[in-house]
């Protein structure tokens, strides 16, 4: 599973009402692309991208 996959279900989990907006193409492969591509969206989805990546890190 990569990383855009399991940041993707993540946020589906957390914050479904959310999910689309944070959502990316599940064939990323670093959690710096992911949140490039999150934060160029808003910064307030940057912010809560960040946070989901540090729990999926925290995970491991």
């Amino acid at each position: 599973m990569t990383i855009a996959q399991r940041y993707n279900a993540e946020a589906a989990r957390l914050l479904p009402h959310m999910a689309e907006s944070l959502a990316v193409k599940p064939t990323i492969t670093t959690a710096n692309e992911i949140d490039e591509i999150v934060f160029r969206r808003s910064e307030f989805l940057g912010s809560m991208a960040c946070a989901i990546l540090a729990m999926i890190e925290q995970q491991n």
